[in-house]
């Protein structure tokens, strides 16, 4: 698997400021659900800044992140904040649709191999099957938005 994904900022103007609580991420590819990417995605989300009562889909970067999915070519709703493309090969295409600066976030293949060493046990546990390709593609999609997020001055009230 090579490592290494694209973060691309869309340079979109959503009504008021940029602040959020939570935000909306929006899995595109064929099968998400069934390929394992949603639950790869989700193990990422309940490992930091969970909390009792949850109501969304865990947390990434400190807020609440609402996770849904479609089939490529579906409409994306308007409400989207974060885009994953799961099917642009061995790696997700993240695109962030907030007013925010600039940034690419390409992490270290030493920081994506000390993550791969813990996943496989950590979702054997979580969903009692091995993860699969588009699985640690999930998971590796959700780490790189929870790094990026806590980096940004544009995600605030964390």
């Amino acid at each position: 698997m090579r490592f290494g994904a694209i973060i691309t900022v869309a340079m979109l103007v959503f009504g008021g400021g940029a602040s959020a609580h939570s935000f909306n991420v929006l899995l595109i590819g064929e099968n998400v659900r069934a390929s394992g990417a949603y639950d790869g995605f989700r193990l990422a989300t309940r490992e930091r800044d969970g909390h009792a009562a949850e109501e969304s889909g865990g947390h990434l970067g400190g807020l609440d992140s609402y996770i849904y999915s479609a089939a490529a070519g579906e409409a994306v709703p308007p409400n989207m904040d974060i885009l994953v493309l799961l099917d642009r090969g061995d790696s997700p295409e993240i695109i962030v649709r907030k007013q925010i600066d600039s940034m690419e976030l390409r992490p270290s293949i030493a920081w994506a191999a000390v993550i791969a060493l813990d996943f496989q046990r950590r979702y054997l546990e979580a969903y009692g099957g091995e993860a699969g390709p588009e699985a640690r593609k999930g998971y590796y999609a959700a780490q790189l938005i929870d790094r990026f997020v806590r980096r940004s001055a544009d995600f605030v009230d964390r």
